[in-house]
C-alpha cells in the first residue's frame, strides 16, 4: 500500500466514523470510501482495529499539533490566560472533528485504542509543560512535569464529559474546566507570572 494509499484509508475512516458513526466502522466500509481493494487493507491493516488505532493515533497527533501551536504562540508572547487558550483550542479541534467524537464516544475506544495513543499523549504533556514554563519559570522542571500530565489526564477527561452529549460542547462545564485547571495550576506552581 503506498503512503498516498495509506492516507485515503485513514481519511475514509474519518469520514465513516463522521457520517456513519462508529458502527459503520469496518474494513469493506472503508475500502469502498477509500476506493481501494479490500485485500489490500488486509496487508497492511490486520483488522479494523488496527485502523481505529492508525485513525486515533492520527487524531491525537492533530490535537497536538494544536497545543504545540498554543506552546509556541505563547513563547512568542505569554498569554494573558493560557489555560483558557489551551482549553478552546481543544473544544475547537473537538467540534471540527466529528470523526474523533464518533471514535471516543462510539464504543471504539479501548484499552488497545489508549495504548496506541500513549505516545501521542505524552508529546502533548511536553506542549503542555513549555506552556507552563513560561508562566511558571521558577517552578522546577519535575513539578512542571507533573502538573501538565495532571493537565493532560484531568483536562482529557472532562473534555470528553463536555462534548458526550453535544457536538458544540457544553459551554458551562469548559468554562468550569478553565477554572479548575487555572486553580490547580496556580496551587500546585504557585502564583503565575504575566
Amino acid at each position: 500500500m503506498s503512503d498516498d494509499q495509506l492516507q485515503r484509508v485513514l481519511d475514509a475512516a474519518d469520514e465513516v466514523l463522521a457520517r456513519e458513526g462508529a458502527r459503520a466502522l469496518t474494513t469493506t466500509r472503508i475500502a469502498r470510501v477509500a476506493d481501494v481493494q479490500v485485500g489490500s487493507l488486509d496487508r497492511f491493516f490486520p483488522d479494523a482495529e488496527s485502523i481505529v488505532d492508525a485513525v486515533a493515533i492520527r487524531y491525537w497527533d492533530d490535537f497536538e499539533d494544536l497545543v504545540a501551536g498554543v506552546a509556541e504562540a505563547n513563547e512568542q508572547a505569554p498569554l494573558d490566560d493560557p489555560v483558557g487558550a489551551l482549553v478552546d483550542t481543544l473544544a475547537a479541534g473537538f467540534r471540527s472533528r466529528p470523526g474523533f467524537r464518533a471514535l471516543w464516544y462510539g464504543g471504539l475506544r479501548t484499552e488497545r485504542v489508549r495504548n496506541a495513543t500513549r505516545a501521542a499523549r505524552g508529546r502533548f504533556a511536553r506542549s503542555v509543560e513549555r506552556i507552563l514554563a513560561v508562566h511558571w519559570p521558577d517552578a522546577d522542571e519535575g513539578s512542571i512535569a507533573g502538573a501538565a500530565r495532571m493537565v493532560v489526564l484531568v483536562g482529557d477527561g472532562l473534555l470528553r464529559e463536555a462534548f458526550r452529549g453535544t457536538p458544540q460542547g457544553n459551554e458551562a462545564l469548559l468554562t468550569e474546566t478553565k477554572f479548575l485547571l487555572g486553580a490547580y495550576l496556580d496551587a500546585r506552581l504557585g502564583g503565575r507570572e504575566a
